[in-house]
């Protein structure tokens, strides 16, 4: 479309780019800054398009830093003369530089003279003597009382109101393992399975399955355990979580009374005769709490291939007892006959992995629990110096299953 230049008033861009109205006539052109005719006075352009200042109006000083600088120290008093030194500085830069934030130097040095003279009297009056000595008996205190979310494995403690059943705890007091306490902490597991927060019956049930698996490693000599301990956790809250709390604390705590001695039996407490034995037993009766179907009927298959890796498992652990050096000879003899009950046990495991009816994989299965006599136990523990008192679950668990039991 052609260009129509025929208007009055205007002209075509000049060089900047820019489109400038002319003055009507009888009208003198105005001069930068002055408002003259219908247009406003276009401000100048630098000639890559920024916006320059308008004439006459000289650029805003800066505000001094050391005038920022001592308003900071003033208000923070970490270093009380700090503020006053950096105010007097940043006031005679400022005379010299027509700077500004002259308020702010001397807001600065005041607040820092209050502060110097606040140190000075609390050094005199005995004041931060006091203070410190409150620092000290709160951090001896902290030795002895601390959070909760900060024990460690290993640990025993109280709780101000006891182990009730589903009582949320925050603070404990940490006492020696060897002195009365409410329960002792056998592990921790961090919760890396949630993004957010997923309720606490997902997290009760995480929980306790790897629970179950800490105080396992924790405890191998369940024997030692003592009758009113009880495993336990404490797990997060919807409020802890939100502080950033993953972590399941894994317990043995009192049920009744307290608890007197640690229950941790592991390779930092046990001779390693003591731990290569309760290692064969452990590997035993994991792989037998594994039953993937409690009725032959309902899967065979299954049933069969659990007895069959039971079967491989004790004649794994039967070879371990013959290869083990023994500390005697009467520690050696109790675990050749312990290998041996494996062994037996084993061939009925055996025979039960090819059973063709129900009938007859609950024979050899009843069987299989039969040939392992707690005596030959007690004997082993015996010898290896392990607590040899069996605990009442099991007492009670095996009196019908080994008929030697009742001659002890």
């Amino acid at each position: 479309m052609p260009v129509d230049n025929s208007r009055q008033g205007w002209t075509p861009p000049d060089a900047s780019g820019q489109e400038r109205p002319q003055p009507s006539p009888g009208h003198p052109q105005p001069y930068p800054g002055q408002q003259s005719g219908p247009y406003p006075p276009y401000p100048p352009y630098h000639p890559y398009g920024m916006p320059q200042p308008p004439y006459g109006m000289p650029p805003r000083p800066a505000t001094n830093g050391f005038a920022i600088g001592a308003l900071v120290a003033g208000i923070v008093c970490c270093l009380p003369p700090l503020g006053l030194v950096l105010g007097l500085i940043a006031l005679v830069q400022i005379r010299k530089k027509g700077e500004e934030g002259r308020g702010l130097a001397i807001a600065g040095a005041v607040l820092s003279v209050i502060s110097t003279m606040l140190v000075t009297v609390a050094l005199a009056t005995g004041g931060v003597g006091a203070a410190w000595d409150g620092f000290r008996e709160a951090a001896e205190r902290n030795a002895q009382e601390g959070s909760a979310f900060d024990l460690r494995t290993g640990q025993c403690f109280n709780s101000p109101d006891g182990l009730p059943e589903e009582e949320e705890t925050a603070f404990v007091d940490v006492v020696s393992c060897t002195a009365p306490h409410d329960a002792e902490v056998s592990g921790t597991y961090t919760l890396h399975e949630f993004d957010s927060w997923p309720g606490e019956s997902a997290i009760d049930s995480l929980a306790t399955e790897k629970c179950d698996e800490v105080n396992n490693a924790y405890t191998l000599d369940w024997w030692a355990v003592p009758d009113n301990a009880e495993t336990g956790y404490y797990m997060p809250t919807r409020d802890s979580w939100r502080f950033g709390d993953r972590t399941v604390t894994c317990t043995f705590g009192a049920i009744e009374g307290k608890l007197t001695a640690s229950v941790r039996s592991d390779s930092t407490t046990l001779a390693p005769e003591q731990l290569a034995y309760l290692e064969t037993e452990a590997a035993v009766e994991e792989v037998v709490f594994e039953e993937s179907a409690d009725e032959f009927g309902d899967d065979p298959q299954a049933a069969r291939a659990w007895a069959r890796q039971v079967s491989k498992e004790l004649a794994a652990q039967a070879r371990a007892l013959r290869e083990e050096p023994w500390p005697d000879k009467t520690a050696g003899a109790a675990a050749v006959r312990r290998a041996m009950e494996f062994d037996t046990a084993g061939g009925h495991w055996a025979r039960a992995a090819g059973a063709r009816d129900e009938s007859t994989f609950w024979e050899h299965r009843y069987a299989a629990e039969g040939s392992l006599l707690l005596t030959t136990e007690i004997a082993v523990r015996s010898a290896l110096g392990l607590p040899s008192e069996p605990p009442d679950w099991l007492v009670e668990e095996d009196e019908a299953a080994d008929p030697e039991w009742e001659e002890l």
